[in-house]
């Protein structure tokens, strides 16, 4: 408890959201890449983040950055060119102190207020050197057998949220190189637990259709800023590898995750790359014995207070739709094993939470099995099950591909 308080206090210290609207540009199609400065010249470059497109946008940043510099990356080489539209941002310097900072406006003009910054050659290549050392993997290819991914880092990833990512465990990870003619399948663990947990599936997932790609997340942090987080690392990867198709399987509080994370879609308007989904045993309803926890604790977990069932979290979770084409696959467990425990469910999760009528509305299918909260994860027709739901036709109401660098540049020059 005193690391994660240690771990928080530094949070609320440094880190600052920045946030406001990104205009339409000269080319509607072109992502934005959005650049934190801590100086005018580019050595101090405290974050980037890549959005689909215009509209609302958020980006962490530190106590004393002082700039933002945001282009549209014409030929998505995630380096900077003169006459990509491009636009500065002056941040309040006591605004940041007080960790306040006002609503930004970005509108690209037809001249900079002053020259673009220096060292925007390589974008990607900065990862890990940005907010204070925190370093978020991206695209690394890892094994599950790697440190990382251990039951170790898990609990690492609870009490020491910071202390994981300035370690380089965080990340969207590859189990093998990109390959752009099979679609990638993101699995998304829950609170301590690991990419590790889906080896089964993972291992008779059809791989002649599909790549396994991995969220490995310090899980006490907060959902919300968990969900947001996913939104900016998929835009990036998409913009690397302008993969067409996703689709993301995830177990428990994993679930909530990826939920946030497709409400932050809707509410940017974009992932249309996003397929089929398939959650595992999540506790959409929360989990009623944190609430009397809370009241004792010294210290509280961020995502303890997203998994009450009264919570802010939980109850504006299903506030906004599905994004337009995402099929959803609701499936649960109902053995429970718990010495502790006779209310029906898993043994960790009740059976009304994982069912929860918003949830079930949304799904295209719901299936039980009967296992406990982590042997689910290592049955073989739960296994089956899923790669048929993969394998499900797309409805997506229109044919999503990869775009072409020339048919952004054309749509820029008109």
């Amino acid at each position: 408890m005193a690391r994660l308080a240690a771990d928080i206090r530094e949070s609320s210290q440094q880190l600052r959201v920045v946030s406001g609207t990104l205009g339409v540009g000269r080319c509607p199609e072109c992502e934005w890449i959005v650049v934190v400065l801590g100086d005018v010249r580019g050595e101090k470059l405290h974050n980037f983040r890549v959005f689909e497109q215009s509209g609302r946008f958020r980006i962490a940043a530190l106590r004393d950055s002082r700039y933002l510099f945001a282009f549209q990356d014409i030929n998505r080489d995630f380096s900077y060119q003169p006459g990509e539209p491009a636009v500065w941002h002056d941040l309040d310097p006591e605004q940041m102190a007080q960790g306040t900072p006002a609503e930004v406006a970005l509108q690209v003009s037809s001249s900079l207020i002053r020259p673009a910054p220096a060292g925007l050659e390589d974008i990607f290549g900065m990862r890990g050197s940005s907010l204070g050392q925190i370093d978020v993997q991206l695209g690394v290819v890892s094994a599950l057998e790697a440190p990382r991914f251990s039951p170790e880092s898990a609990t690492m990833g609870m009490w020491e949220p910071v202390g994981f990512m300035k370690a380089g465990r965080a990340g969207v990870f590859f189990l093998e190189p990109f390959d752009p003619l099979r679609i990638p399948v993101l699995f998304v663990h829950g609170i301590r637990g690991t990419p590790r947990s889906f080896a089964g599936i993972i291992d008779n997932l059809d791989r002649s259709r599909f790549q396994a790609w991995v969220l490995n997340y310090p899980s006490g942090l907060d959902l919300r800023a968990l969900g947001d987080g996913l939104l900016g690392l998929l835009a990036e990867l998409r913009h690397r590898h302008g993969f067409g198709t996703l689709h993301i399987v995830a177990h428990s509080m994993g679930g909530l995750l990826v939920r946030e994370y497709l409400a932050e879609c809707a509410r940017a308007g974009g992932c249309d790359y996003v397929s089929q989904v398939v959650t595992i045993s999540t506790p959409f309803a929360g989990i009623s014995a944190l609430g009397s926890w809370l009241e004792y604790t010294r210290v509280v977990m961020p995502v303890w207070r997203n998994l009450t069932p009264d919570s802010p979290f939980l109850r504006d979770l299903f506030a906004l739709p599905l994004p337009s084409g995402v099929s959803y696959h609701l499936l649960f467990g109902y053995r429970n094993v718990a010495t502790l425990s006779r209310s029906s469910g898993d043994g960790v999760i009740p059976l009304e939470s994982q069912l929860r009528s918003a949830a079930q509305n949304e799904a295209v299918s719901v299936r039980g099995f009967n296992e406990d909260h982590v042997s689910i994860l290592s049955n073989a027709e739960l296994q089956r099950y899923i790669n048929e739901a993969l394998q499900r036709p797309d409805f997506r109401s229109v044919a999503r591909h990869p775009r072409s660098v020339s048919a952004v540049r054309q749509s820029a020059e008109r």
